[in-house]
């Protein structure tokens, strides 16, 4: 843990303007974009930020939350503009076969699009095309360099299983927990929705399933969450990074199931690409992830129940075994980066002032009530 240091820093440095011993210096974008006077000989960095470092600061936190908003705002708008063109495409076909159309034809056409694959298409659409907008637009807007999030250091095969393997462990307890907190929730008169992964139905449905939850979602939101984000918010402190992100992450999830399961994972997926400069380690953690989960539930499908359990139960122990060492050869081999004070004055209390931070957390929290109502 750095040592509290309540003076001006000065000389700065401008890999390590905040003098954090606990931090990774080459990941952070550098502190000249926030307060250009630092490149000049003989300047300083006092305990609490001017009015001009603290506006920079706000611009910065304001354009990260602007970007996931636009991001929502285009999935969401782009996903409801399809299923009405394709309610419209349909029912015109009806139409010309059937001359009339019955007074329910409206709840059939739903019922039929969720059920077919036209619904998992028009998401995995509405979902790349938002979160790739969103990822372009927010590197223009800050000034990050995209070929940035790439520059992987220090990474192996050893690496890669440890940390699969920890985020298994974290899906596996997340998933006990909520086992066990869901149904009681739901007695006390809670409401909760509980997202549910249907392989059901025609191969394309499935397949579109598959294509979304094992490639397009962890590639799209690791280069959004991890890449603009995280980036964006390290500026001033890694470790506000790392628990921000985290944060925002299991708020896009939008139900309370998922919010448990993401918060962790995305600390880890925050930690593991500052900690090797590169998105790829998480990108690849993220789809191991979903990928195991849709395993599973294939796999609950076509085997038999005994079969299954089996299964079932020997994975559920072997994550437990190399999870829980993995986990803890990590916990003691690595540490997440500390603040220093003058990080402190420059973190949440700055992310709060901005209307879009809470403009954010309102519309998905608005989008979370009506989900459960």
């Amino acid at each position: 843990m750095p040592n509290p240091d309540y003076s001006e820093i000065s000389p700065v440095d401008l890999q390590n303007p905040f003098r954090n011993p606990t931090e990774e210096p080459d990941y952070s974008p550098v502190y000249t974009e926030i307060v250009p006077e630092l490149a000049m000989p003989g300047s300083s960095l006092p305990l609490f930020p001017a009015r001009a470092e603290k506006s920079r600061i706000r611009r910065f936190f304001s354009l990260v939350f602007l970007t996931l908003i636009l991001g929502f705002f285009i999935s969401t708008g782009l996903y409801t503009g399809l299923r009405m063109l394709t309610a419209t495409v349909l029912k015109q076909i009806d139409l010309r076969k059937l001359g009339t159309l019955p007074q329910n034809y409206m709840l059939i056409s739903d019922q039929y699009m969720d059920d077919s694959a036209i619904h998992n298409g028009l998401v995995l659409i509405s979902a790349l095309c938002g979160n790739l907008t969103a990822f372009f637009a927010g590197c223009r807007l800050t000034g990050i360099r995209k070929r940035t999030l790439f520059r992987l250091r220090d990474f192996g095969p050893v690496r890669a299983c440890m940390y699969i393997m920890i985020g298994l462990w974290i899906q596996l307890l997340s998933d006990l927990l909520c086992e066990k907190l869901i149904p009681f929730l739901k007695q006390n008169g809670i409401p909760v929705r509980t997202p549910s992964l249907s392989l059901e139905g025609s191969n394309s449905r499935v397949m579109l399933l598959v294509l979304y939850a094992c490639l397009i979602a962890p590639v799209t939101e690791e280069l959004l969450l991890r890449g603009v984000v995280l980036k964006n918010l390290s500026r001033v402190s890694q470790r506000f990074g790392i628990f921000l992100s985290a944060f925002l992450f299991a708020v896009m999830h939008e139900n309370l199931p998922q919010m448990i399961f993401t918060f962790p994972l995305g600390v880890l997926l925050a930690y593991i690409t500052i900690r090797h400069n590169s998105l790829m380690p998480a990108i690849m953690v993220h789809m191991s992830v979903n990928g195991a989960a849709v395993l599973m539930t294939l796999a609950k499908a076509e085997l038999e129940h005994s079969v299954y359990r089996i299964a079932d139960l020997s994975s559920m122990l072997g994550i437990l075994l190399l999870g829980t060492a993995a986990l803890l050869y990590l916990l003691m081999t690595e540490h997440l980066p500390e603040k220093t004070p003058h990080q402190c004055m420059r973190g949440m209390r700055l992310a709060a002032a901005s209307p879009l931070f809470w403009a954010f957390l309102c519309m998905h929290a608005a989008m979370m009530i009506y989900a459960v109502l």
